[in-house]
């Protein structure tokens, strides 16, 4: 029986530097499936040095990536907060991906849910901002529907294969 057809069966926890290979190989293969959804390529992360991806499950700062598993992990969201005092108030989500063949099933709300639950602990934080592709309607819908506003557009924010994608800001104030 496979796991996605039971939702109640996902885990959902914070990624650690045991899961590097895991990650890493996830990490990868988002980056070259869904090109226009990053702002990193996969030439610049295949290239990355190990050590680079093991800072990465640091969760120094309050900084952590969460990973869904069914078992195997099938989906990921991060979020990295600045170590300036002036700036500690907000914080920021990248690196959003559920594999295409898991999507539709509510993994990817899962991860932001449990992201948003988790950012409301830390203490300080107040402001979350992220980026969504303007083309990216499923996830810009999802960031919506969690309480996200948007704040800017960024024209020409990326460049994938000679053609020019837009970005919007997104932000979400928490409760402190």
């Amino acid at each position: 029986m496979n796991l996605l057809d039971q939702p109640d069966q996902l885990r959902v926890r914070t990624l650690t530097e045991r899961d590097l290979e895991e990650f890493r190989a996830l990490r990868l293969r988002g980056l070259k499936e869904d090109p226009h959804a990053f702002g990193m390529s996969f030439e610049e992360a295949s290239h990355t040095p190990l050590e680079d991806w093991n800072k990465l499950l640091s969760n120094e700062h309050g900084s952590f990536i969460l990973g869904a598993f069914a078992p195997q992990l099938i989906g990921l969201v991060a979020f990295s907060r600045s170590p300036r005092i002036k700036t500690r108030h907000k914080g920021h989500i990248w690196g959003m991906y559920v594999i295409p063949e898991a999507r539709g099933r509510g993994i990817g709300k899962t991860l932001m849910q449990n992201a948003l639950a988790k950012l409301q602990a830390i203490d300080g934080l107040a402001v979350v901002t992220l980026c969504v592709v303007t083309l990216n309607t499923a996830a810009r819908s999802l960031y919506l529907n969690l309480g996200f506003v948007p704040y800017g557009l960024e024209k020409r924010a990326l460049r994938v294969n000679g053609e020019y994608l837009d970005e919007e800001l997104l932000s979400i104030n928490l409760a402190h």
